[in-house]
Formats: C-alpha cells, sequence, structure tokens
C-alpha cells in the first residue's frame, strides 16, 4: 500500500494481525513509526479526512494506542482503483497546496473533491497513484519500479532491497525534520574568515554596497552563493551585509521552513530552532540555513513531496474548470455552485458528524497479536 503523492510505502502498525513488515535494517524505528500513519481524504472515508493506521492486509484503521468512540476500517483498493491515502506529511504539504489547512467544512470539502475530479487512485501495479500526475518528471525518480504486482486487493510489494540499492534511499528521510536555525552567526563563522580586507582592487568588491545589494537579487542561488564565496570581503558581508538576502530567498523556496501549521504543533524546543518569517531576526545566519536546506536529505525529500503536491494542485485546477464540480457564472456575473457540488457539500454534513464521534476518545484500543512475515 503506497502513499499517493510520494509513492513510498506505509508500513504496518504493530496492531497488524497479518504484517508484512520492511526487512531487518531498512528503516529506522523512527522511521517505521513515520510510515505506519496516513491521512485519507474521500468523500466515502468515515470522517471525511481522517488519520488513519496502516494495518496491512489491504486495511487502513483509526485504531490507536489510546481510547476511541467509534472503531474505523477502511479498505485501501477495491474494483481497480483505491481511496486517497497519504503520509501524514505528504498529506500536510496537500492540504497547504489547497488552502485546506484547517479542518472547516469548506477545507475538507475540497479535499474530498480531489478524488471526484482526479478519478479515484489506480489500482493494480500502480495502486494509488494519482491519475494524470506526471510522478517521474515532476518527482524526479520512478518509484512504481519498486513495486511488485500481487493477485490481490492491496497486497503490492515493496522491493525494499532494490530500493535500498538505487540510491533513492533519501526519500525515506522524514520531510519534517528541519535544519537547526541559528539566530546568531557564530564566533566561530566570523573568525574563519577573518576581518574584511580595508582594500580591494576586482570589479565586484571596489563596486559600492548598494550596487551589490540591487545586483544579487538577479542571481540564482547557485551563483548567489557562489559569487559570495570568491573572497574574503565578500564572505564578510554574507555572513553580515547580506544576510536578508539568504533570508528572502530560503522564504522564497516555501518548502525550506516549517509551515505554519507544523510550527505551531511543535514543542517549544524544537519550535525554538526552528526557521521562521516572523519569529526569527533578519539578521540571523540564513546564509547556512540555506546551504543546508539545499544538502540535508530530510529536505530533499521535502522539496519533491512539494513539487508533486504542487502538481497535483495544478492538474486539479485544470481539470476542475471542465468539470461538473466546477461553479458556473449566473446572468448577474455571479457565480453559482453546481447541484454536484451542492450534493457534496450535504453529504460533508453527515461526514463532519461521523468526524467528531470518530475523535472521541471511549472505546478501549484494538490490540490483536501480530503474526511473522518474511519480506522482499
Amino acid at each position: 500500500m503506497s502513499c499517493s503523492l510520494c509513492r513510498l510505502p506505509f508500513h504496518p502498525s504493530p496492531l497488524s494481525t497479518k504484517p508484512r513488515p520492511a526487512p531487518a535494517g531498512a528503516l529506522t524505528d523512527k522511521q517505521r513509526s513515520y510510515l505506519q500513519w496516513g491521512v485519507g481524504m474521500g468523500k466515502n472515508i468515515p470522517g471525511a479526512v481522517p488519520t488513519l493506521e496502516y494495518l496491512d492486509n489491504n486495511i487502513f484503521g483509526n485504531v490507536p494506542g489510546k481510547p476511541v468512540l467509534m472503531v474505523v476500517m477502511v479498505t485501501w483498493e477495491s474494483d481497480n482503483g483505491t481511496i486517497v491515502a497519504l503520509h501524514t506529511v505528504c498529506a500536510t504539504l496537500l492540504r497547504h497546496m489547497f488552502g485546506a489547512a484547517d479542518d472547516s467544512k469548506d477545507s475538507l470539502t475540497e479535499l474530498c473533491q480531489i478524488e471526484l475530479v482526479l478519478g479515484r487512485p489506480l489500482g493494480g501495479k500502480y495502486a494509488g497513484r494519482f491519475r494524470h500526475i506526471d510522478y517521474e518528471g515532476v518527482g524526479k525518480a520512478n518509484i512504481d519500479q519498486f513495486w511488485i504486482s500481487a493477485d490481490d486487493d492491496g497486497l503490492n510489494m515493496f522491493s525494499w532491497s532494490a530500493f535500498k540499492a538505487s540510491g533513492l534511499g533519501w526519500m525515506l528521510s522524514r520531510p519534517d525534520v528541519f535544519p537547526k536555525f541559528h539566530p546568531v552567526i557564530s564566533r566561530s563563522r566570523l573568525t574563519e574568515i577573518g576581518d574584511a580586507p580595508k582594500t580591494t582592487s576586482d570589479i565586484f568588491t571596489t563596486q559600492s554596497l548598494d550596487i551589490l545589494h540591487l545586483l544579487l537579487p538577479y542571481l540564482p542561488n547557485n551563483s548567489f552563493v557562489s559569487l559570495l564565496s570568491t573572497c574574503r570581503l565578500l564572505r564578510h558581508h554574507a555572513l553580515t551585509t547580506f544576510q536578508p538576502h539568504a533570508r528572502t530567498r530560503v522564504l522564497e523556496l516555501g518548502w525550506a521552513v516549517p509551515l505554519e501549521i507544523e510550527y505551531a504543533r511543535a514543542t517549544p524546543v524544537a519550535a525554538a530552532s526552528m526557521a521562521h518569517a516572523v519569529n526569527r531576526p533578519v539578521d540571523g545566519d540564513w546564509l547556512l540555513y540555506l546551504s543546508q536546506v539545499h544538502r540535508k536529505p530530510s529536505m530533499q525529500a521535502r522539496r519533491r513531496i512539494w513539487a508533486l503536491a504542487s502538481e497535483v494542485r495544478h492538474v486539479y485546477l485544470t481539470k476542475k474548470a471542465f468539470s461538473e464540480y466546477e461553479d458556473v457564472i449566473g446572468a448577474d456575473g455571479q457565480r453559482i455552485k453546481t447541484k454536484q457540488r451542492l450534493e457534496l457539500e450535504k453529504h460533508m454534513d453527515f461526514l463532519m458528524k461521523m468526524r467528531a464521534v470518530a475523535n472521541s476518545k471511549k472505546q478501549p484500543p484494538f490490540s490483536p497479536s501480530a503474526k511473522p512475515f518474511t519480506p522482499v
């Protein structure tokens, strides 16, 4: 069972009655924990957009290690298609792209509409894959080559050995692990470059700083970093005068800093080390952070997921414009919701009530025994 955005597998929960875990050494404990959780999206899923635990054997469920009032079991693949199931960070980034980060009725309706506009994700060998999305072109990798077809629904196998040998292991890095942001330039960094020379003779460093401030925004990131590394004076200015330029570049990337919802969810200790557009100084070490987000495997994974989420939204909007869910323009120029959209909104009222019940904490957790499985 695979994530419809990053296409990587889910990992079975310890609660699974028929688990097919990854081979020993393929995943760290933190990676296994991350991959066992998902978010479903769809009008046929109880709660519309619930957090679910992967139980293997073609099943997701809301049976975490805490009491719930209503146990929900969701079949992943059926009738040559699957539900939309995403790893938790994949879901967070997709929700951000759709402007649906909150749990309002409008946001959940929009998320459920993705499946209706794009069609159910594919089944069979490509189970879980969104239709019409260029995963290989946008994501720069073919993950489907590592999936092995099964005769039964939801039982495709992921070849962990082939994947690990492919050099794509960085994709398994948790995409919500950010570099530490340093609000003050470290003394060691300043000492390393030494004092700025008082006189220079080259064409760049003899220019007024005002000219350099005007020039730098026109450079791509790699040229920006390369230019500021060419001599001691520019390296000194890079750590001091030009930090606001590095900050602008970090924030323009989008994927390089936590979303507001991620920042809010973080513990106070973790949040204190995160980059933030408002809560961190403009003259902090943004240049170091800019370098780290382009080298850290978790940020490489996040950048890929961000690009795929953006592509899903682009394709969705293109197809929605010609779908039965696109508003029509009335004679007075006002936008009018279609019958299909109104029916979906009415159905969402029921799903919202079910969501409230499913999120209640009353019933003791489900805890069956696990059985062994030999992985690929």
